[in-house]
């Protein structure tokens, strides 16, 4: 067996690295996206979390999100769905909508996680749709309980 060389583990491992960061971009890339109306106007991109891997994965991970971005999670059924901030590097306002997309429930400014146990946050009503958007937004944009959030998804790519 050949003996590696410095050169050699240091192209190996630079390899890793670029091919471990554009297997992680694509992951984001290739998940549905729509658009999201808030009350006030406001349009925000989202991603759609609506399978058991986006919906548990959500915005683990992330470094940051803006003003414009959100994550909407698209439940099996109506109930009521616990999150937490478990491996959330970011903090989040959280919206429970019910299936008429009305507000039922708000948790603002949540922090990450840093150490277990993660609190849970649940809605004092039952949700289908949970929308996940840049801790404050929600309060910047004057959202609260009862107000219609419109969704409109993304047209398929070819």
């Amino acid at each position: 067996m050949p003996r590696l060389t410095t050169p050699m583990v240091t192209t190996l491992l630079l390899s890793l690295l670029v091919v471990s960061g554009l297997v992680r971009a694509g992951a984001h890339a290739a998940t549905p996206r729509g658009q999201v109306t808030l009350p006030s106007g406001h349009v925000l991109v989202v991603e759609v979390a609506d399978t058991p891997e986006t919906r548990e994965r959500g915005y683990m991970y992330r470094d940051s999100i803006t003003d414009k971005e959100g994550m909407v999670f698209f439940m099996e059924q109506i109930d009521f769905h616990p999150f937490w901030m478990k491996n959330c590097r970011i903090a989040l306002d959280i919206l429970w909508l019910d299936e008429h997309w009305r507000v039922v429930h708000i948790e603002k400014n949540l922090p990450p996680c840093r150490e277990d146990p993660c609190p849970n946050y649940q809605p004092m009503q039952a949700a289908l749709y949970v929308l996940e958007v840049q801790a404050g937004l929600s309060g910047k944009e004057g959202i609260k309980l009862g107000d219609h959030i419109i969704f409109t998804p993304s047209a398929p790519r070819p």
